[in-house]
């Protein structure tokens, strides 16, 4: 899992467009799966995988099965329906959600 949030990170710096979005924000996303736990910083422009802590919270908690949590990473569905659909649970404010959806639409991977 920590490939695809790699993956992600990589799509969004590609986009220098989306840049501007991440100015001024910080806070920490955790996506998890039963087996895994990946924690994702985001720091006035910066976005980086962190190494997961036992007994860190978070300020949003993604979590849900691989193939969910990667299909909403890559724009491929929107976390909103997955989240109705009863696909992900998402911990977080209103504002963070529609923060996160955006952010994954605009960096989805279009092929040329």
């Amino acid at each position: 899992m920590e490939e695809m949030a790699a993956a992600f990170i990589e799509e969004v710096k590609r986009k220098g467009h989306i840049s501007c979005l991440l100015k001024d924000v910080s806070f920490s996303l955790c996506m998890e799966t039963g087996k895994d736990k990946v924690p994702i910083m985001f720091r006035d422009g910066a976005i980086l995988i962190s190494s997961p802590y036992h007994d860190e919270s978070y300020d949003v908690t993604i979590s849900g099965t691989e193939e969910s949590i990667h299909s909403v990473l890559i724009g491929e569905e929107r976390l909103r329906s997955a989240m109705k659909a009863r696909k992900l649970t998402v911990k977080s404010t209103f504002r963070r959600i529609l923060f996160l959806e955006s952010l994954f639409i605009l960096s989805k991977r279009h092929s040329d």
